[in-house]
C-alpha cells in the first residue's frame, strides 16, 4: 500500500473530533417495540443533541458500569449520521430494529464481545454478530473499534466499511480507470477483519502515528 505518501496529511489528522450529525425525532419516533430501547434512545437525544463524535463514544464506554446497549446505539446513530454538509441515512432506526429484533440475544451478543475483546480475541468478537440480523462488519467493527479503544486494546479493532475498503482499492490500483468501473466491499469473514486490523497497526507503527489515522484517512477517502 502506498500510503506512505500521505503520511503528514495522516498525521494532522484528528479522528476523535469526527462529528456526525443526527435527525433525533427520526430516532426518537421510530417504533422500536422495545421500551428500554426507547429509553437509550432518549438518552442519547437529551444528552448529545449537538452531533455525536468518535470521542463522545469513547468516553462513554469507559465509565464503569456504562451500558453497552447505549454505547452500541451511539454507535449505529453516528454510523449512520452526516457531517455538516452531508445527508442523513434515513434506513437507521429500520436497520437498527431488525439487529435488536431478538434482542436477549443481542444483548448477549454485546456483553461477549467485549468479553472477546479483554482475552484481545477479535476473531471470536467477530464471530459473535454471526447471530446479530442485519449487522455485518460494516457497521460491528464500528462497535469493536470504539469498545476496543475504551478498553485501551493496544492493537485496538478499525472501522472496517466500504468506504474504507474503496480507499485500500484505490490505492493499490495502477489504472484508475479500471478501478472506478467496480464496486469494492470489505470481505465479511473473520479472518479478513483480522488481517486488516493487523496491517494497518503495522503500517501506523512504520510511520509512528496511531492506526486510527490511517483507518480515519481510508474512510475520508483518497
Amino acid at each position: 500500500m502506498d500510503i506512505f505518501l500521505y503520511s503528514n496529511e495522516i498525521r494532522n489528522l484528528n479522528p476523535l473530533e469526527q462529528r456526525l450529525f443526527y435527525r433525533h425525532n427520526h430516532w426518537l419516533e421510530f417504533d422500536f417495540k422495545n421500551q428500554h430501547v426507547h429509553y437509550c434512545i432518549n438518552y442519547i437525544t437529551e444528552n448529545y443533541p449537538n452531533g455525536i463524535t468518535r470521542n463522545n463514544i469513547i468516553d462513554y464506554l469507559k465509565v464503569d458500569n456504562s451500558s453497552l446497549l447505549i454505547g452500541f446505539l451511539l454507535t449505529m446513530i453516528w454510523g449512520h449520521g452526516f457531517s455538516m454538509h452531508g445527508r442523513a441515512d434515513n434506513r437507521g432506526p429500520w436497520k437498527v430494529n431488525k439487529m435488536l429484533a431478538n434482542f436477549d440475544n443481542s444483548i448477549e451478543i454485546l456483553e461477549n464481545s467485549k468479553k472477546h475483546l479483554l482475552k484481545n480475541d477479535l476473531i471470536s468478537a467477530h464471530l459473535e454478530f454471526n447471530d446479530m440480523e442485519r449487522c455485518r462488519v460494516n457497521f460491528f467493527s464500528k462497535y469493536l473499534y470504539f469498545l476496543g479503544r475504551a478498553l485501551e486494546m493496544k492493537n485496538y479493532p478499525l472501522i472496517f466499511d466500504a468506504r474504507v475498503a474503496k480507499s485500500i482499492g484505490q490505492l493499490n490500483v495502477n489504472n484508475i480507470r479500471l478501478f472506478e468501473i467496480l464496486d469494492i466491499q470489505p470481505k465479511q469473514d473473520a479472518l479478513s477483519f483480522v488481517n486488516y486490523v493487523n496491517e494497518i497497526h503495522k503500517l501506523a507503527h512504520e510511520l509512528n502515528l496511531p492506526a486510527e489515522n490511517i483507518e480515519y484517512f481510508l474512510f475520508n477517502g483518497v
